[in-house]
């Protein structure tokens, strides 16, 4: 039966069918194939599958993103930060990794935060010094670091795929995604000593910075406001998108950057974003309810972990190759709604934590944005800058590199993932 559901799942989706229907429609034809139950099931597994209310985070997050996005505040965040840093050689490298940091608490996108931040400082990185194809790996790899930090679409998918606190699992990727943001800056300080950059020599005053940092604090002052609010157990991560839309909203208001047309097409694609997603957590229901009552997870399980022997160093070797490859070929939404049903109950098994094996699935296939030949963030990088694929797939190999050690840590010392959750209680 397993092979029976996943074979005719991948053949659709070799033929080009978009994942979400892909998944309805390998539902359908196994069951009336199985004859497992009557077809009524499908619409009423798609709805129960949509009625979360920790889904609502989804558009929510996705129209803050957008607002954010439109209001142009990634300016307001380089000027700040360029101003702290910017006398130090490869601080522009710096500089794109720590905005790329702060924005991705406010889009929660990859893509979207290699245009927002890169349009500004790719011109800038290449007329100090950076090589083209460095600017642009960097642009791309930094970029990934916005489904990592929450908020996070695809932590809010998996937390609801596999039954997790959506709210561990935002606390469990702060730290990941930092320690991924200080091994790009450290690899980014070793690869610029072959580069002949400027330094720059602009000076400062106290009270330049107090004006910059004024300019910069109300778009600081969202992330805390998000993660501060959900952290200190004041509101939901569904009610922090609340405020953050709201506020959001309120600072394009403020800052004269949103009219009636510009804000129309903010929800159009929200709506556009929210509705592919939508799809495919309602398929992912419906597939979810196929798997638990055949058992099919299970007893995968019970033939892989017996072979494994109860060997996690071998698991995590699987798992890892496993997520990185389909990471650089699908979509995350997509790759989690298909296979974290399958291979996270081998890992939890074999007893791994919940929360850090979903941090670490999750991590593997965001690092995924960037692997090529599928990435996201590399077609994102590579519309960006006007460069060739192949010039930017060289670029972003050393950050890479990084992101897999960091990844790897991740791995052998559990304790970054899980120490913000295990502060949590409950």
């Amino acid at each position: 039966m397993g092979v029976l559901l996943l074979g005719l799942l991948l053949v659709l989706i070799f033929f080009g069918i978009p994942i979400g229907f892909a998944i309805l429609l390998t539902s359908t034809l196994f069951i009336q194939a199985t004859d497992l139950t009557e077809l009524v099931v499908i619409p009423q597994r798609l709805a129960l599958g949509l009625d979360s209310s920790s889904l609502l985070a989804i558009p929510l997050f996705t129209l803050m993103g957008y607002i954010m996005e439109a209001c142009g505040l990634s300016k307001r965040l380089v000027d700040w930060v360029y101003s702290l840093s910017g006398r130090v050689r490869g601080s522009l490298g710096i500089v794109t990794i720590i905005c790329c940091t702060i924005f991705a608490a406010l889009s929660g996108s990859g893509p979207a935060t290699v245009m927002a931040i890169g349009t500004l400082l790719v011109p800038a990185m290449e007329e100090n010094g950076y090589p083209p194809r460095s600017a642009a790996g960097l642009t791309a790899m930094a970029g990934a670091l916005g489904p990592i930090i929450p908020p996070s679409i695809v932590m809010i998918v998996y937390g609801t795929t596999m039954s997790v606190s959506i709210t561990k699992m935002f606390m469990g990727g702060v730290l990941p995604g930092l320690l991924i943001a200080l091994f790009l800056i450290i690899t980014n300080q070793i690869i610029t000593r072959k580069f002949d950059l400027k330094v720059s020599q602009q000076h400062y005053t106290f009270g330049d910075l107090l004006r910059i940092t004024w300019r910069a604090l109300p778009t600081l002052l969202l992330p805390v406001l998000i993660l501060g609010g959900i952290y200190g157990g004041v509101v939901t991560p569904t009610e922090s998108a609340t405020v953050g839309c709201v506020y959001s909203l309120v600072l394009a208001l403020v800052y004269r950057k949103i009219n009636v047309k510009s804000f129309i097409e903010i929800l159009r694609k929200t709506v556009e974003t929210t509705a592919m997603i939508a799809i495919l957590t309602g398929s992912a229901a419906v597939f979810g309810w196929i798997l638990s009552t055949t058992r099919i997870p299970t007893q995968i399980a019970n033939v892989i972990v017996p072979m494994l022997g109860g060997n996690t160093v071998l698991y995590w070797i699987i798992l890892l190759i496993i997520l990185m490859f389909v990471g650089c070929i699908m979509d995350a939404l997509a790759s989690i709604v298909m296979l974290a049903p399958i291979l996270v109950p081998i890992g939890t098994a074999m007893g791994i934590q919940d929360i850090h094996l979903g941090i670490v699935f999750c991590v593997s296939l965001i690092v995924g944005f960037v692997t090529p030949p599928f990435g996201a963030n590399l077609f994102a990088a590579v519309g960006l800058t006007k460069q060739p694929f192949a010039e930017v797939v060289k670029g972003v190999i050393p950050f890479l590199i990084a992101a897999l050690i960091a990844l790897i840590l991740l791995v052998v010392f559990p304790q970054i993932s899980m120490f913000l959750p295990s502060q949590v209680v409950g």
